[in-house]
């Protein structure tokens, strides 16, 4: 009777810890997703620094963002599966696609988008008189994310020099056990002023742009026949 008395509780004690487990995971999804929101709506209304106002935004409470480190970031990069979102809350472009992506997120089975905020690495060029110059130095992490990135990223535009890479906002990379299978910067070419938003058609194309490579890295789509 003991031993199974023993046993029982075993089970219940080990129960317990699963549970916790699981509300501490839902909570952590849960902050992401509220800090998220507040992040990019909190600039709804307002005006950048040169007078433009920021595109209102509505984030839903249960979008699948999470914060991720930039080792996570890197790891996803070197042997991962996921979606990672380059951007920040105040580029416009990126206000004007972010729903975009957490609704073909929502329409598919990723369970989440890691989304990382690059933009205090990057470094600042300019070409003057032929001479590229450096105003600000990226860190030595932007520069190792370049090389990771170096088969998708564009050159540096404005320098005349293919070699020197950028990473532009906002990019998002879709990774297959460390293989990127796919990426898309910006919103669509048929968008030329980020602050007005996307058609309904427009937003129905990129959401579609999304939503196959998702599927690309979750592999459930047949193409024929399964």
């Amino acid at each position: 009777m003991k031993k199974k008395y023993v046993i029982t509780m075993l089970v219940v004690l080990v129960l317990a810890i699963v549970a916790l487990l699981a509300i501490g995971i839902f909570h952590a999804s849960s902050n992401d997703a509220r800090k998220f929101k507040n992040e990019y709506e909190s600039l709804n209304g307002q005006k950048n620094a040169n007078g433009k106002e920021y595109l209102p935004v509505n984030i839903k409470d249960s979008n699948k963002i999470d914060y991720a480190t930039y080792q996570e970031i890197m790891d996803l990069l070197d042997h991962g599966t996921g979606v990672i979102y380059f951007g920040f809350p105040e580029c416009p472009w990126c206000r004007n696609m972010v729903s975009v992506l957490l609704d073909a997120a929502d329409e598919t089975s990723i369970d989440k988008i890691y989304y990382f905020n690059a933009l205090s690495m990057r470094d600042t060029k300019s070409l003057k008189d032929g001479v590229i110059v450096t105003e600000k130095e990226g860190t030595a992490e932007y520069y190792q994310l370049l090389e990771a990135l170096s088969s998708i990223l564009g050159p540096y535009e404005g320098l005349n020099d293919d070699t020197i890479l950028r990473l532009y906002f906002p990019t998002v990379v879709f990774v297959k056990n460390g293989t990127i299978v796919g990426s898309h910067e910006g919103t669509l070419d048929s968008q030329e002023d980020p602050y007005i938003a996307l058609t309904t058609e427009q937003k129905e194309e990129l959401k579609k742009i999304y939503t196959d490579f998702i599927h690309e890295l979750l592999g459930d789509i047949c193409d024929s026949k399964c």
